[in-house]
C-alpha cells in the first residue's frame, strides 16, 4: 500500500526513510480537462511605473496552459492591471481565505492549479513582508498591496481541496526589492539598497517558481518582449531544458527545467544587463508534457536548437556532420554559409592536393594542355601552364567562362559577348561566388568579374561582402557596380543607410547613360531622398531612362500625362499609349496594369488585346510576372472574376493548379502562379 504524501514528508524529516524509497516516480502533468489557473499581467499603475511587457507575459503562459498542458479556455482566469479588489475577488482576502473564486472552482481530485503573477512586486520596509502590487496599489502604503504571504495561506487551503495526487504551481515573474527592473529607478520614496525581503512561509504543498531572490531585481528579455524568467520557463518547457544527449521525445523533468532555468536565467542577466539573477524554483516530482513553442518563444527556440545543432556538427568537423546540418536545418539555418564554407575548405584541401599531383605529373612532362583539361575548381599552375602555352587571352579562363554564365548581368553593357545573362532572382549564389571570387582574383583587371561577384553575394545577401565586390568594379568604372552599390547605401545593406551617397553614385552611373540609375535619380528626386524633392527634375530623369529603354520609367510618366504636370500636357491617350510601349520592352507590371486597365473599362485605349493575353505575357517574364499578377488582389481596380477563372483553367491545364475554379486569389493559385510562371519562362 502506497504511503501518504503527508507520511512520507514526516518520515523524511525525521530520518527515518531514505529519499531512495520515498521518491515515487514524477506524475506527468497532462490530466488537466477540470484543471484551473490564474494569469495576472500587471502592466499599467496608476501611482508608478510600468512593467513594459506584463501584457505579453500573460498572454504567453496562457497559450502554453491551453496549448501544450491541456488547460480549457473557460477555466484560465486572465486578469490584466488587476486592482487589489480584484486580487481579493480571485484569491479572497486575510479574513475570508475561502471566498475567492479559485477556491471556489477548483474541483476536489480533478483540478491541478496554476497560478502566475507578472508585474510589480513590493516590500513593506517596516516588515520586510513581501507585497505584490495591483493596479490601483500605491508603492509606498503596503496596505495597498496583496501580501505573498496571504496568497500561500490561501492557496494552502486551495491545495488541500484539490488533494494530495494533485498539484498547485505558483510562478511570479517580479522581484520584491523595491526596484523597477530599470537601472537606477526604484519604486519607493525611500532608497533601500541591498534589501532583502522575508520569505513568506508556506507549507509543503504548493511548488514555487520565483524569478528572482535576495536582494536582485528581476530582468527583461528585450528581444522577445517577454519577462526574462517568464520567457526561460516557456523556451525549456518547449523542450530546450533536455539535457545534451537525452532523448527528444517523452515528458520533460522538473529537475532538468530546474537546472535550465537557473542557469540560462542567470547567464542572460549577467550578458544582457550585467546584473545577477538568481531564481528560486522548488523541488518537484512532476514531468511536464512537451509540444510546440507557443508563438511568443517559437523562433527563439528554433534558433537556440539551430545554434545547438551547428556547434555539435562544427564539434564533431566531419563532412558527413556539416552536410547533415546543412540538410536538416529548416527555415532556421543561421549557420548554412559557415557550413558551406567549411565544406568547401575541405574540398578544396583534398582538390588542391590532386591539383599539386597533376602539376607533378604532367607539368614536369611539358603536358600543359593535359593539365590545363584535368583542372578542377583548384587550379593553382592555370597561369604558369598558360605561359608557358603562350595564351594571354583571360575570356579562355574557364573560371571566368563559369563566373559570366552564373552571374553575368543581361543589363550590364560590360557582359562578355556571346553570355546571355542570369536574372538576379535565378542566380545561385553558392555556385557563383565560388566561381568569381576565383575569376576576379586571377583576373582582377576585368571590372566586370568584381561586379558579378558582388551580384552573388548581393543574392546570398552577405552585403558586406556585395558592397567591397561593387565598390571595386566602381572604382574601376562599371555603371552597373555603381548602380547597385547605390541600392546598398539607400537600403542600409551592409553598412549604415546613407542617402546622400546612394543618390551621388546613382548620379554618377546616370551620367554614363546607365539606364537603371537614370530611373533611381527619377525615383530619389520624386521622393526625396537624398536631395531635396523635385517633381519637375524627377519626370526629366523618368524620360530620360524611359528614351534609354527602362520600363519602370516608362510606367513611371503615364501619370504625368494622364493627370497633366509641368512639360507634359493631360494627354490620356499617350499615356496608356507608355504602358504598352512598356509592356512592350518587358515590363510584367506594365502588362498586368494594361490587364487590369482593360478589365476596370479602358479597353478602348489598348484595341486588338485582351487582359487574359496580357496576363500569360506576364507570366512568361518568370517570378516577376507572377508577383505582379499576384499584387494585383490588393490594388485599387482589380481583375474580373471571369479573367481570373480563365487564368486559372490555363494554369490547370498545363497540370500546374488544382484547385478550385473560384475566380479569386486563392492561397493554392497564388503558389501555382509561380510554378506556372516558371515553366513558361523556359519556354520562352
Amino acid at each position: 500500500m502506497a504511503l501518504p504524501a503527508f507520511l512520507i514528508a514526516a518520515l523524511l524529516w525525521l530520518g527515518l526513510l531514505s529519499p531512495s524509497i520515498a521518491q515515487a516516480p514524477p506524475a506527468t502533468l497532462s490530466d488537466n480537462a477540470e484543471s484551473i489557473a490564474v494569469v495576472i499581467g500587471n502592466k499599467i499603475y496608476k501611482q508608478t511605473s510600468t512593467v513594459d511587457f506584463a501584457h505579453n507575459d500573460a498572454e504567453a503562459i496562457k497559450a502554453y496552459l491551453t496549448g501544450t498542458l491541456g488547460f480549457r479556455e473557460q477555466n484560465v482566469f486572465l486578469l490584466k492591471d488587476a486592482t487589489l479588489g480584484e486580487l481579493t475577488q480571485m484569491f479572497g482576502s486575510e479574513a475570508n481565505p475561502q471566498g475567492g473564486k479559485l477556491w471556489r472552482s477548483a474541483v476536489e481530485g480533478r483540478s491541478n492549479v496554476f497560478v502566475y503573477y507578472s508585474g510589480h512586486g513590493v516590500p513593506d520596509l517596516a516588515t520586510r513582508q513581501p507585497f505584490l502590487l495591483p493596479q490601483d496599489g500605491n508603492p509606498n502604503a503596503s496596505e495597498s498591496g496583496y501580501a505573498l504571504q496571504t496568497l500561500y495561506r490561501n492557496l494552502e487551503l486551495v491545495r488541500q481541496k484539490i488533494g494530495a495526487q494533485r498539484q498547485l504551481i505558483v510562478m511570479i515573474d517580479a522581484c520584491f526589492t523595491g526596484e523597477t527592473g530599470r537601472k537606477g529607478e526604484s519604486l519607493l520614496a525611500v532608497s533601500a539598497p541591498g534589501f532583502t525581503p522575508a520569505k513568506p512561509r508556506t507549507g509543503g504543498g504548493i511548488v514555487k517558481l520565483v524569478a528572482t531572490s535576495g536582494t536582485t531585481p528581476a530582468n527583461w528579455d528585450e528581444t522577445q518582449k517577454l519577462g526574462l524568467f517568464t520567457s526561460r520557463f516557456l523556451m525549456g518547457a518547449a523542450g530546450l531544458a533536455r539535457p545534451a544527449g537525452a532523448p527528444e521525445t517523452g515528458p520533460l523533468a522538473w529537475s532538468d527545467l530546474q537546472r535550465y532555468l537557473k542557469d540560462s536565467v542567470e547567464a542572460a542577466a549577467r550578458r544582457d544587463s550585467g546584473r545577477e539573477q538568481a531564481p528560486e524554483i522548488d523541488l518537484a516530482s512532476i514531468a511536464l508534457p512537451v509540444a510546440q513553442p507557443v508563438p511568443a518563444v517559437a523562433r527563439a527556440v528554433a534558433l537556440a536548437r539551430d545554434e545547438a545543432s551547428w556547434q555539435r556538427a562544427k564539434a564533431a568537423g566531419e563532412r558527413s556532420a556539416l552536410e547533415g546540418y546543412v540538410a536538416r536545418c529548416g527555415e532556421t539555418c543561421q549557420y548554412r554559409e559557415a557550413a558551406m564554407a567549411l565544406l568547401l575548405e575541405k574540398s578544396r584541401s583534398g582538390e588542391a592536393a590532386t591539383d599539386e599531383q597533376n602539376w607533378v605529373r604532367l607539368g614536369g612532362s611539358g603536358r600543359y594542355e593535359d593539365y590545363l583539361k584535368g583542372c578542377g575548381t583548384v587550379c593553382a599552375y592555370r597561369s604558369l601552364a598558360e605561359g608557358y602555352l603562350g595564351r594571354t587571352d583571360a575570356s579562355r579562363d574557364p573560371r571566368v567562362q563559369d563566373c559570366d554564365e552564373l552571374a553575368g548581368d543581361p543589363a550590364d553593357p560590360d557582359r562578355r559577348e556571346g553570355v546571355k545573362g542570369v536574372k538576379f532572382a535565378r542566380i545561385d549564389a553558392r555556385a557563383a561566388i565560388a566561381a568569381c571570387k576565383q575569376a576576379a582574383e586571377s583576373q582582377p583587371q576585368i571590372r566586370r568579374l568584381s561586379y558579378q561577384l558582388g551580384r552573388a553575394y548581393d543574392k546570398a545577401e552577405r552585403y558586406k561582402d556585395a558592397l567591397a565586390a561593387y565598390d571595386k568594379a566602381a572604382d574601376a568604372g562599371s555603371a552597373a557596380a555603381m548602380n547597385n552599390l547605390g541600392a546598398l547605401y539607400e537600403n542600409g545593406q551592409g553598412s549604415k543607410v546613407d542617402l546622400q551617397k546612394a543618390f551621388g553614385l546613382y548620379e554618377q552611373a546616370a551620367g554614363t547613360g546607365n539606364a537603371i540609375a537614370m530611373s533611381n535619380v527619377g525615383r530619389m528626386l520624386q521622393y526625396g531622398r537624398g536631395r531635396a524633392r523635385d517633381e519637375a527634375a524627377s519626370l526629366r530623369w523618368y524620360q530620360k531612362a524611359a528614351e534609354a529603354g527602362d520600363a519602370f520609367s516608362i510606367a513611371k510618366l503615364v501619370p504625368a500625362y494622364l493627370e497633366g504636370r509641368p512639360g507634359f500636357p493631360r494627354n490620356p491617350q499617350k499615356g496608356f499609349d507608355l504602358f504598352r510601349q512598356a509592356a512592350d520592352k518587358g515590363d510584367p507590371i506594365a502588362m498586368v496594369s494594361m490587364a487590369t486597365l482593360i478589365d476596370n473599362g479602358f479597353g478602348s485605349y489598348f484595341p486588338g488585346t485582351s487582359s487574359l493575353q496580357m496576363l500569360m505575357k506576364a507570366l512568361a517574364k518568370g517570378e516577376a510576372g507572377a508577383a505582379a499578377i499576384s499584387s494585383s488582389d490588393v490594388s485599387e481596380q482589380k481583375l474580373k472574376p471571369d479573367t481570373i477563372r480563365a487564368l486559372q483553367r490555363a494554369a490547370q491545364k498545363a497540370d500546374h493548379y488544382s484547385g478550385a475554379i473560384d475566380g479569386r486569389f486563392n492561397p493554392v493559385f497564388v503558389r501555382a502562379l509561380d510554378g506556372y510562371a516558371r515553366s513558361l519562362e523556359q519556354e520562352h
